[in-house]
């Protein structure tokens, strides 16, 4: 990592955006999930597209629905792309919880 006016500046290249949606039942111990993601963008000066992921599972499920979000890293060295495995770069966190 070099630091950078203050700013910590990873040696990242490129990135992807991961997205999972499910609907659990805890009481009958069932589950139904569909994960998304998109292709592994360059990080650059350029904008990238809008993204959009669509997660689909049963609608309007009485039981919980869960959309979880996240971001993984990576370092292209020598043409080939490496994932930054340290779990402080790559994120994942629940963005939406409905019916709990």
């Amino acid at each position: 990592m070099a630091r950078q006016k203050g700013i910590i500046k990873l040696r990242t290249t490129h990135f992807k955006i991961i997205s999972a949606g499910s609907v659990v039942d805890f009481e009958n111990e069932t589950f139904e999930v569909d994960t998304q993601e998109t292709a592994e963008i360059a990080l650059d000066s350029v904008a990238t597209v809008v993204i959009s992921l669509v997660n689909n599972v049963t609608p309007n499920s009485v039981p919980p629905m869960f959309l979880a979000l996240g971001i993984i890293f990576y370092q292209e060295v020598n043409g080939v792309r490496y994932v930054l495995k340290n779990g402080s770069y790559n994120a994942l966190s629940l963005v939406k919880v409905n019916g709990v």
